[in-house]
C-alpha cells in the first residue's frame, strides 16, 4: 500500500493546508476580463479510502471526454468580418474531429458590450456578430454527427450594467426588478459587483424571480427547436464563478435541468485552493468541477511566467496529492477535468518560453493524467499569450487562432492584429505550417488523444503514483485497470536525468512486462519490477504500454 501518499494527504488536509501546490498559485477569485484581465497481470487494486458522500449520476458521454475550449470570436471567421462566429466553428468540425475533440465548451455567446462576453445583457439573444439561433442549432446538429457534443458559458452570477432589468432598478427601489441585484443603499445606486467592477453587477440568487429568471434561461437553450423533447439543445454548460452563487440555487438548478435532460452536463468554474474548498460544489450541484488545485502546482502562478511545476521550476512530489485527491474526496462519479492553460491565465507556451520539447512534456502530462482533459484553442499548435498592460488586459491571451503560416487567409480572425501581439507570421506556430509533420506539436496532440481515447486505462484506471528519490524534477505514475498498464515518466528540469524506478508500491506485480512506448509503437524491452532503470532527456518523457509476459 502506498503509506507515504496516503500519510501527506492525511496530514494535509487535518492541517487545513493547501492541496495542490502553493496557495499563493490560486486564488479565490479568478482574473477577470477588467480586473485581472496493451494487456497486463490481473492483480488486486490496492485498496484507498474513499470519499464517504452520494455518487454523482454525472452523463456517461463526458466521463471520458477530451474537451476543448473556444474563444469564439479568435477562432475562425466564416463571413468575413474579422471575427470568429459559431459558423465558422461549424466549418472547423472537422479539425476538431480530427483533433480528436469530443466535447467543446464555447465562451459567452449572448449579446453583451464586451469583446469578452462576460457581462451579459441578453440571455436570450446571440451576439450578433457570432451569428444567430439558427446558426447555433446548426453548429449542435454538426456536431453531433461527428460524435461531438457542446457546451455553453453560463454566466449568472452577474450580468452587464447594461441590462436591462438592472438599468431599470438602478436608483428606482420601486422597481419590479429592484431584487434582481445586490444593492448596498436603500437608493439602489451602490452595489455589489464581480471583483468589485461596476460594469459587472452581482444578482441576487436568493430571489426567486431571479432563481426562476436564469434556470428558465438554460432550460430555453437545451431546447432549440422549442418542442419541449431537450433532445436537439446544447449538451451543458460551464457555470462561471459559481462561488458567488449559493449552494440552494446550484442545487436547485441541477434538479431541474437533470428533470427534463438527465444527460446535460454541469460543469463549475470553482476557482478554489484546495479539494475540500471544491467538494461541496460535487453535493447535489454539479457533475465535474475544474481542477484548480492540480493547476496551481502544475503552472503556479496564472499572470506569472516559469514558476511552475511543467516549467522546471519546482518539485513536482507533491503532484502525488494532485493526481489521486479527487478520488479520495470528490463523490464517486464526479469528473475532475484538468487543464494547462485557459482564458484567465497566461498561455502554456509561453510559460515555457517557446520550448517545443517542454510544451511536448505538458501535453504528455494532461493527456495520460487521471483529469479529464481540456484544450484551450491554440494550445495544440504552440501559441503564445501573457497578460498584457492595462487597457488590453487578457486580449494577449485570447489572440485569433493561427491557422497560417502568413496569418493571412479564409476563416482567419483579424479582430486583434496589434504589433504587440505574440503570435506572427511566418514564427512556425500555426496549423499550416505543423499539419502533417511528424515532429510538430499539432501532431504530438493528436497521437497523445488517440492514444488517450483507445486506452481503457488511460480514460478510467486508477492512478499509482511513484515516489522518486533519485531526482527532484522527475515525476513518474501507473496508470491501469485490471488488464492493461500504462506507465508514465516525465522529466521536467533542464538537465537529462538518469535514475531507477522504485514499482514496488504500484500493482505491476508479474515477473516481466513487454514495454512498448506508447508514442510511437516502437519496442522497448522488458521491464522487470520492482525496479526500472531509465534515462530521459531533458524536458522530455516516456510513455509505456505494459504487457505481461
Amino acid at each position: 500500500m502506498r503509506v507515504w501518499v496516503i500519510l501527506i494527504i492525511i496530514a494535509a488536509l487535518l492541517a487545513g493546508c493547501q492541496v495542490g501546490g502553493d496557495t499563493s498559485k490560486a486564488t479565490a477569485v479568478p482574473p477577470t476580463p477588467e480586473a485581472n484581465t496493451g494487456s497486463a497481470a490481473r492483480v488486486t487494486p490496492t485498496p484507498f479510502p474513499t470519499a464517504n458522500l452520494p455518487p454523482v449520476q454525472s452523463p456517461a458521454w463526458a466521463r471520458n471526454a477530451v474537451m476543448y475550449q473556444i474563444f469564439v470570436r479568435s477562432f475562425y471567421d466564416s463571413n468575413g468580418d474579422g471575427m470568429g462566429d459559431l459558423n465558422g466553428i461549424t466549418q472547423k468540425l472537422d479539425y476538431l474531429k480530427d483533433l480528436g475533440v469530443t466535447v467543446i465548451w464555447l465562451t459567452p455567446i449572448f449579446e453583451s458590450p464586451s469583446y469578452h462576453g462576460y457581462d451579459t445583457t441578453d440571455y436570450y439573444t446571440i451576439q450578433p456578430e457570432f451569428g444567430k439561433r439558427e446558426d447555433l442549432g446548426r453548429l449542435v446538429a454538426e456536431a453531433h454527427k461527428r460524435d461531438i457534443r457542446v457546451l455553453l458559458d453560463y454566466v449568472v452570477a452577474h450580468t452587464s450594467n447594461q441590462h436591462p432589468y438592472f438599468k431599470d432598478a438602478f436608483g428606482n427601489p420601486a422597481s419590479k426588478y429592484s431584487e434582481f441585484y445586490r444593492w448596498t443603499n436603500d437608493q439602489h445606486t451602490t452595489y455589489e459587483g464581480f471583483a468589485n467592477l461596476k460594469e459587472m453587477p452581482t444578482l441576487n440568487h436568493k430571489s426567486e424571480a431571479v432563481q426562476k429568471y436564469l434556470i428558465d434561461i438554460a432550460k430555453y437553450w437545451l431546447d432549440l427547436d422549442g418542442d419541449g423533447d431537450y433532445k436537439d439543445g446544447v449538451d451543458g454548460f460551464r457555470a462561471d464563478y459559481v462561488l458567488n452563487a449559493p449552494h440552494e440555487f446550484w442545487k436547485r438548478l441541477r434538479q431541474e435541468i437533470k428533470a427534463v435532460n438527465p444527460d446535460a452536463l454541469l460543469l463549475a468554474e470553482a476557482w478554489q485552493g484546495n479539494v475540500r474548498q471544491i467538494e461541496p460544489y460535487l453535493e447535489d450541484q454539479f457533475d465535474a468541477v475544474f481542477d484548480f488545485p492540480l493547476y496551481g502546482s502544475l503552472q503556479g502562478s496564472p499572470d506569472k511566467v516559469g514558476d511552475g511545476v511543467l516549467p522546471g521550476a519546482a518539485n513536482p512530489g507533491m503532484m502525488a496529492i494532485d493526481l489521486v485527491a479527487p478520488t479520495l474526496f470528490y463523490p464517486p462519479g464526479a469528473i475532475s477535468v484538468g487543464f494547462i492553460n485557459n482564458h484567465d491565465t497566461n498561455r502554456a507556451m509561453s510559460d515555457f518560453k517557446g520550448d517545443v520539447a517542454r510544451a511536448k512534456t505538458a501535453a504528455t502530462f494532461l493527456m495520460t493524467a487521471p483529469d479529464t482533459p481540456i484544450v484551450y484553442y491554440g494550445e495544440e499548435i504552440g501559441m503564445q499569450g501573457v497578460k498584457g498592460p492595462e487597457g488590453v488586459w487578457d486580449i494577449t491571451r485570447r489572440e485569433p487562432m493561427d491557422w497560417y503560416a502568413a496569418e493571412a487567409g479564409p476563416g482567419m480572425t483579424t479582430w486583434w492584429k496589434e504589433a504587440s501581439r505574440n503570435n506572427k507570421a511566418a514564427d512556425g506556430v500555426s496549423v499550416e505550417e505543423e499539419q502533417g509533420k511528424t515532429d510538430s506539436l499539432l501532431e504530438h496532440y493528436r497521437t497523445l488523444i488517440k492514444l488517450r481515447r483507445n486506452s481503457q486505462a488511460l480514460q478510467s484506471g486508477r492512478v499509482e503514483p511513484i515516489k522518486v528519490t533519485d531526482n527532484d524534477r522527475v515525476f513518474a505514475f501507473v496508470r491501469r485497470t485490471d488488464t492493461e498498464a500504462v506507465l508514465t515518466i516525465l522529466n521536467f528540469g533542464n538537465d537529462p536525468a538518469k535514475l531507477t524506478l522504485d514499482l514496488s508500491e504500484t500493482g505491476l506485480t508479474a515477473s516481466a512486462y513487454a514495454a512498448t512506448d506508447a508514442l510511437t509503437g516502437k519496442a522497448v524491452g522488458d521491464l522487470k519490477p520492482p525496479s526500472y532503470d531509465v534515462q530521459l532527456p531533458a524536458a522530455g518523457g516516456q510513455v509505456l504500454m505494459l504487457k505481461a509476459k
